[in-house]
């Protein structure tokens, strides 16, 4: 199997009359599909001249956004045999608009020595990983829309998806849910495939559970809650909570809210806002006793004293 199977986005294309589109720099660019959630990815070929010589240039592209990307990336030129002539594997980051290429002298394409040639064409394999995105907020996110690099021989990936008509897919490494969570098989030896009733914000919760910071907005922030719950991730929940008293001090998160989800750093500010003992007795005999921590009632039990 060729090493771009490896790359959740490959495929190879063959260029047609390649001297003659050489000779007028006007190979025609070639739609790809969507990478990284950005769409818009082409190839093509272009031409560059670099001391004093001629070369044609195979590049995979997309000006559809400004973001910075890092990404690994892999390029074959198959001869006219089937044998790989030349390859080149490499990780940068690129800004788009710019991005990854081979470049070789027209002559060395059109030498029929080389055995580039393919009845008068060209035959490239490609393959790209993005594997986070630098967007305007100047935040480096990780791409959960691709599947792991090489995720077929490692078993390495948790995938979640929906069953609309339109499939929706996140794909993350086991590695820091399964650790966080015992809702995970930490045992599996094989890619995990995990259904979705509702994606709504599901990547700004991976995000959050990967200890990505960003803008918050507090319906995000209770939907990631929601997840966090359902997937017994307590470490998310910390990091809301904390990012609720860092980004949204001024936000009133209600007592009933702040111990239904463990939010023990917003709880005191909730707890100020109860007023009398008989009402903070009121507020605890409406909670379950089950849901009830040991921070909780100490927070509780230091409110009543202070009555």
């Amino acid at each position: 199997m060729s090493d771009r199977h490896k790359y959740a986005f490959n495929g190879v294309h063959f260029f047609e009359n390649a001297q003659w589109h050489m000779e007028r720099n006007n190979f025609p660019r070639i739609p790809i599909g969507r990478a990284g959630g950005i769409s818009g990815w082409n190839v093509t070929l272009w031409n560059d001249n670099w001391n004093n010589e001629a070369h044609s240039n195979f590049y995979i592209y997309t000006y559809n956004e400004r973001s910075t990307i890092k990404c690994r990336f892999y390029f074959n030129i198959l001869k006219n045999d089937g044998s790989s002539g030349f390859s080149y594997e490499s990780s940068q980051d690129f800004k788009l608009g710019y991005c990854p290429t081979v470049v070789m002298t027209v002559e060395k394409w059109l030498d029929e020595e080389n055995g580039y040639l393919i009845n008068g064409g060209i035959n490239i394999e490609y393959g790209l990983q993005i594997e986070g995105i630098l967007n305007r907020d100047h935040i480096w996110k990780f791409n959960f829309y691709d599947r792991l690099f090489d995720c077929q021989e490692k078993s390495n990936m948790i995938s979640f998806y929906t069953n609309s008509d339109e499939m929706t897919f996140f794909h993350c490494h086991k590695q820091l849910l399964t650790f966080h969570s015992t809702y995970f098989d930490s045992d599996s030896k094989e890619n995990q495939m995990i259904p979705l009733t509702d994606s709504n914000h599901f990547n700004y919760f991976l995000q959050k559970s990967h200890g990505v910071r960003g803008k918050e907005y507090p319906a995000r922030l209770f939907k990631c809650l929601t997840y966090a719950r359902e997937y017994k991730l307590s470490n998310v929940v910390q990091l809301i909570d904390q990012a609720f008293q860092r980004e949204l001090p001024d936000y009133s998160v209600t007592f009933s809210c702040a111990t239904y989800h463990g939010l023990n750093r917003c709880l005191p500010e909730m707890l100020k806002k109860v007023k009398t003992a008989k009402n903070l007795a009121r507020e605890i005999k409406s909670k379950q006793e089950s849901k009830w921590t040991g921070e909780f009632m100490k927070k509780c039990v230091k409110r009543f004293f202070e009555f």
